[in-house]
């Protein structure tokens, strides 16, 4: 950004009065080292994917009481002596020294209320990840903690596992999607796959008559092995293989399904490329879960139909957790139909700036990033998916058009790394459903777990106390969704934590290590 158009954001922020946020911070001094230096990393790290990030100083910030809304700027503002501003600047370039590689920032002086204010204007680059020096937690000036800072929200913190692994993904350039497959060849892409894929998106005719190798060529669906011969991309493997999963591991979409009068449940698998897996998962949905009522009222000439789940919600859920997955996780896409609900399991986050939070609160998201960007392409010229970042607005819609409960996505905390939406049927399709009378027992026992511990442990103390406890009654305690239990539980299992004895309706578990 020019720096003319960078003073004029900052003013229209203040004159505002915007609350702090991902790409916004009031510092009342240059006094808190630590917080500055902290917050200009993060900026520098752009996590949330956001064109510039705004440190004020000179500015307090408070809580608005008449409006509830925190961390404002207060108004008129503290400000800084005219006399300070240089050695100030001095001080915070000085700072800043300690973010290596060397951040791309700005430091702008201005005033309003008659007073100056300074702004470190971080602007995004590529050469990072950025971290704070060792030499900064040494200093007893700063003693700011050594790491990789990233700013979520208001909040400029230190990543965990998941999302340091994101960060250094970001900055590698890495794109599961856009690299060459281990195996698959040009061989292993269906040229009636290809041609049908032109042919449903408009392509000339003269580029549907090409050969199967100048037809990948011109797609970038493949590259010249140095060693002959053509490998395909892995976009192009997931879009144009009959079997994706032969070449990338649980590349597929499975519905699991509650059969009804018994405990048991049935799978469908859909394997097949991934455009079709979206195709044929809303045609299932369509010929085997989805119903309707007709309302009529007594003083009116018009119905309405009303429906257990909208098509539409169905479609985009289903279509973007297809399209979002990470393929370099090998697991695959669930989607899980319960008597009053349906489940779509992701076992990854969405990309910065989309957060489960703003999943929950917001209706659309102009920003989004994409995980795998040929596909997101590819879906959106086969009318798969509409305008970019609106699949969750269309889904809510429908939802609130139906007189359906509100779409919940979990889970609700920072650490899980997996994306769970869940659709709850239409209340005039609701039945009840009996509950099992193990239940009241783990009931009892709820106040008996420590509400600090984390999940994985309540979990181990909920099975130490009832073993034959089942996933559901621990959703229903911890109050997380089912999906979100399973996913603990399985990764209780593989850290060899706990195991399971017996048949899955009878059996009971086994506590290996607390």
């Amino acid at each position: 950004m020019q720096i003319l158009d960078i003073k004029k954001l900052a003013h229209n922020i203040l004159e505002n009065k915007n609350i702090e946020s991902s790409f916004i911070e009031y510092k009342k001094s240059a006094n808190f080292k630590d917080k500055i230096l902290k917050t200009a990393c993060a900026f520098a790290n752009n996590y949330m994917n956001n064109e510039i990030g705004l440190l004020f100083i000179g500015i307090e910030e408070v809580d608005d009481k008449e409006t509830g809304e925190k961390a404002i700027p207060k108004r008129p503002i503290e400000g800084i002596k005219e006399s300070k501003i240089e050695g100030i600047e001095n001080e915070l370039k000085s700072l800043l020294s300690n973010i290596h590689p060397k951040i791309n920032y700005h430091i702008i002086t201005d005033r309003i209320d008659d007073e100056y204010y300074l702004v470190i204007a971080v602007e995004s680059s590529s050469n990072g990840p950025f971290q704070t020096s060792e030499r900064a937690e040494k200093d007893k000036d700063i003693k700011l903690k050594t790491g990789r800072y990233i700013r979520v929200g208001r909040d400029s913190r230190l990543p965990n596992p998941t999302e340091e692994f994101e960060l250094l993904k970001k900055f590698s350039g890495f794109s599961f999607s856009s690299n060459l497959n281990d195996t698959a060849t040009i061989d292993d892409l269906s040229y009636e796959y290809i041609k049908e894929y032109l042919l449903q998106t408009g392509a000339k005719k003269d580029i549907r008559e090409m050969t199967k190798l100048d037809m990948a060529k011109s797609m970038g669906l493949v590259s010249e092995s140095e060693y002959g011969g053509y490998r395909a991309k892995n976009f192009a493997v997931l879009m144009f293989s009959e079997k994706p999963n032969k070449f990338i591991s649980n590349a597929h979409v499975e519905i699991i399904r509650e059969i009804d009068g018994t405990d048991k449940m049935e799978s469908k698998r859909f394997d097949g490329p991934v455009w079709i897996q979206a195709k044929q998962v809303s045609k299932y949905f369509e010929d085997n879960i989805m119903a309707s009522y007709t309302i009529r009222e007594a003083d009116k000439i018009e119905h309405k139909i009303i429906y257990n789940y909208p098509l539409t919600a169905f479609e985009e859920l289903s279509t973007n957790a297809i399209l979002h997955k990470e393929y370099d996780t090998p697991e695959y896409v669930g989607i899980y139909i319960y008597k009053d609900r349906i489940s779509f399991v992701n076992h990854n986050r969405p990309l910065p700036p989309v957060t489960i939070e703003s999943l929950n609160k917001d209706r659309s998201f102009d920003r989004r990033q994409y995980i795998n960007k040929e596909l997101k392409d590819m879906f959106f010229s086969l009318n798969l998916i509409e305008s970019y970042g609106s699949g969750i607005r269309r889904a809510k819609d429908s939802l609130l058009e139906n007189g359906s409960p509100k779409l919940k996505f979990y889970p609700d905390n920072i650490e899980d790394n997996y994306t769970n939406a869940v659709l709850y049927i239409n209340k005039e399709f609701l039945r009840d459903i009996s509950t099992n009378t193990t239940q009241e027992t783990t009931q009892e026992t709820t106040q008996e777990i420590n509400i600090d511990k984390s999940i994985p442990d309540k979990i181990i103390e909920f099975m130490t106390i009832e073993p034959n406890i089942t996933a559901k009654q621990l959703a229903d305690n911890l109050d997380i969704s089912f999906d979100g239990v399973r996913y603990h539980i399985k990764k209780l299992r593989s850290d060899g934590r706990i195991a399971r004895e017996g048949s899955t309706k009878s059996g009971r578990w086994i506590i290996l290590k607390k």
